[in-house]
């Protein structure tokens, strides 16, 4: 329920459409599970160097089934074959002012293919069974928090290689519709709050941004045979010499589509009270970025120090809630924390009152993907 204020905090202040640090941090004062994210956001892959050596992450939790019906969570990775590529401040800054289109990673991507430097990205899988999700230390369904490489290894699937550059812009890339409901036999969806979500808000965003029948065009029709009965809305341009628009039907001779046997779905039952609320399972919601903010080399420390100083300088933040986050980057680590509480200029000093000393950080997760 509070993604669509997550993004409105990450958006332009409605009133004189600037983007500032304040909305965010006031926002995610309010959920713990947050602080994560920040230290991948305010770290160096925080400005990536351009498309080519930019990783993906499905950061929500699938599952895999196969046609015996067994069912497994999976997370899905795209790896630049490259190696992943940052930018510091100062490199970012200069890219911009030669760049005045802010158009640096398009520009890259473009000539590279031109060149015949196709663009590899290798696919991986985490894989873990539902069966073992309580054993970890985290929620394995909770998308603020990531599947530890060393306790659930990547595995190699496949490939993608970027070896055409398109023809038109708008065509084929501004009207794509991605949407995770699409999905092919096998792949399937776990009970993960922020993706249950995004498999009906997304298909109402395509139609609202693009039109009803925006799987019909070029860029986002199936190549596989497909059959449906959609032949009404705005711009529909499917010719049908068809008087039957439902199924079943005794009468129409059409193909019929997959009977559900055909298609293994999962099998799992469900059972509960229909409730608003986060995430039951209670959780250390500073363990993963602490433990991440350790594994920074001395150099890297300090330009994540940097930006955090940054966000916390803004003169429109409060009082209370620069309190809150100090006391949770104390949380995180509590040297990181005295040395933010050092660098911090003295109008902004913690003026209300001390921050909180550090306990063992227990919080309820999932607010934010709800």
């Amino acid at each position: 329920m509070q993604f669509p204020d997550l993004v409105h905090c990450l958006r332009p202040n409605p009133k004189n459409n600037i983007q500032e640090n304040w909305r965010v941090l006031d926002f995610l004062s309010h959920h713990p599970e947050s602080v994560n994210i920040l230290t991948y956001l305010l770290d160096d892959p925080g400005i990536f160097a351009n498309w080519r050596h930019m990783e993906g992450h499905s950061v929500n939790t699938f599952t895999m089934i196969n046609n015996e019906g067994k069912e497994v969570y999976v997370k899905f990775i795209w790896q630049p074959k490259e190696g992943s590529k940052y930018m510091t401040d100062e490199e970012a800054t200069q890219v911009g002012e030669s760049n005045w289109r802010q158009s640096h990673a398009t520009h890259d991507l473009y000539h590279a293919i031109e060149r015949g430097e196709y663009p590899e990205w290798q696919l991986l899988v985490q894989v873990m069974d539902p069966a073992d999700a309580d054993k970890f230390y985290f929620d394995p369904l909770d998308c603020t928090k990531v599947w530890p490489e060393d306790m659930i290894p990547p595995r190699p699937v496949g490939k993608m290689v970027l070896n055409t550059n398109i023809d038109n812009f708008f065509a084929e890339q501004e009207q794509i519709a991605f949407c995770p409901a699409i999905i092919v036999p096998g792949i399937s969806f776990s009970n993960d709050k922020l993706l249950q979500t995004r498999v009906f808000s997304y298909t109402d965003t395509q139609r609202y941004r693009i039109g009803v029948n925006y799987q019909m065009l070029p860029i986002n029709q199936p190549k596989c045979p497909f059959h449906n009965n959609h032949i009404d809305g705005a711009m529909n341009f499917m010719h049908r010499n068809e008087e039957v628009n439902y199924y079943p039907s005794a009468i129409a001779k059409k193909d019929r589509p997959a009977k559900h046997e055909d298609v293994t779905i999962s099998r799992e039952a469900i059972s509960g009270i229909r409730t608003r609320s986060d995430y039951p399972k209670e959780q250390d919601e500073f363990r993963q970025p602490g433990e991440r903010y350790r594994s920074f080399d001395q150099a890297r420390k300090e330009r994540f120090k940097k930006h955090v100083l940054q966000w916390l300088s803004d003169p429109k933040l409060t009082d209370e809630v620069r309190n809150t986050w100090m006391s949770w980057w104390e949380k995180v680590d509590a040297q990181l924390a005295k040395d933010l509480q050092a660098k911090l200029p003295e109008k902004v000093k913690m003026t209300a009152k001390e921050f909180a000393p550090a306990s063992p950080g227990q919080g309820v997760t999932g607010g934010l993907s709800s």
